[in-house]
């Protein structure tokens, strides 16, 4: 079992700036990127955030094969994901800890499929999940040359999510997992008043799992494995420009080695630019885009167009509000029963993330 397309960004202000995980954290939340980037904290600092998403998947067939006078079928879900927390606390002036929980996959997804034989209604299976998959990360940073900083973070994983499935005939098949696993992340960045830099690397995770498949009234069936998390590399910056912060410009390109998970994906390499305008004292306004290739399908991107806004509740207090709108359209082939059949596949995904930065 593998994860494909995630987007792996963390509070308001990153997803309003692109979907710029690294070059945009600039709270507590750079524990997850960018640890070396709590190198420029000076006091303690608290992040939290709420997350929403919002999958659609439709299909249109290009000819009958559904049987159902070319229709087109609908998957739709919406979910609150778990709130994410990081702590930033400084033990002396060069070294810094922290500390945070968020969520690496979810698995909440219903979807219903009905199936025909030529034009003959057969019946509908139903597909039911839930769980995640939560990371558990303690980071460090430390002055490493000059004005270089040097961060690492280490994640602890895990994870129970339940997959249902009930067929035409009224059986029930479940899956439970079990996931376990780690994985490490190291960043280099630099701090120079109107520009930062830095670079990230992320390792390749192993996820082992303990499977539990139950079929109808049949014992359940135990088995063990491992999935894969793709390692990633990626460079960011950001620029500061207009005199006193009047607008800043973020960066980041990321490679994602899908053929960790399969030799058939392909590695690519996403682009994600936001710029970020004030609007007075205490409010901001963002905006931006992010380009992401399909590491299945050849010349397929996901387009985001993202927004947001933050506003200074208090001198410790910041609040950020981010959306980001993705879509992806495409042919696709299916193969089933010895027939090739041909639709195009319309994705969108929408993200809402709302969240909070104390300065203590």
């Amino acid at each position: 079992m593998n994860f494909g397309d995630p987007v792996y960004v963390h509070g308001g202000r990153s997803i309003a700036l692109g979907l710029t995980g690294f070059s945009s954290s600039i709270g507590a939340e750079t524990i997850f990127k960018n640890p070396a980037g709590m190198s420029r904290f000076s006091s303690s600092r608290v992040f939290l955030n709420f997350p929403v998403a919002k999958i659609s998947e439709r299909i249109i067939p290009d000819s009958d094969w559904s049987g159902d006078t070319g229709g087109a079928y609908y998957n739709d879900n919406t979910y609150m994901k778990v709130p994410e927390l990081a702590i930033v606390y400084p033990f002396s002036k060069k070294l810094k800890v922290g500390a945070g929980m968020r969520e690496i996959q979810n698995f909440d997804y219903k979807h219903t499929k009905d199936i025909y034989s030529g034009e003959t209604y057969q019946g509908r299976i139903t597909y039911d999940a839930e769980g995640s998959i939560n990371g558990y990360n303690i980071s460090f940073s430390m002055p490493f040359f000059k004005n270089w900083n040097f961060g690492f973070g280490y994640e602890l994983l895990s994870g129970n999510p339940d997959i249902e499935r009930k067929e035409i005939s009224g059986t029930f098949t479940k899956t439970k997992y079990s996931y376990s696993g780690k994985r490490c992340v190291f960043s280099f960045f630099k701090e120079r008043g109107d520009w930062n830099a830095g670079f990230f690397y992320t390792g390749k995770t192993n996820l082992d799992y303990d499977l539990t498949f139950t079929s109808g009234t049949l014992n359940p069936q135990k088995y063990k494995g491992t999935s894969h998390l793709p390692k990633t590399i990626g460079f960011g910056i950001n620029y500061i420009w207009g005199g006193a912060v009047s607008a800043a410009f973020y960066f980041d390109i990321i490679k994602t080695y899908w053929s960790d998970l399969a030799r058939v994906y392909k590695d690519r390499i996403s682009f994600h630019t936001g710029i970020e305008n004030d609007i007075s004292a205490r409010v901001k306004l963002r905006y931006g885009m992010a380009f992401i290739p399909s590491y299945e399908e050849t010349s397929v991107e996901k387009v985001f167009f993202t927004a947001g806004i933050g506003y200074y509740v208090s001198a410790s207090i910041y609040l950020d509000i981010g959306f980001a709108y993705g879509k992806r359209d495409y042919l696709h082939q299916w193969e089933g029963s010895g027939v090739s059949y041909d639709g195009r596949v319309d994705e969108t995904m929408d993200l809402l993330s709302i969240s909070l930065d104390w300065r203590l």
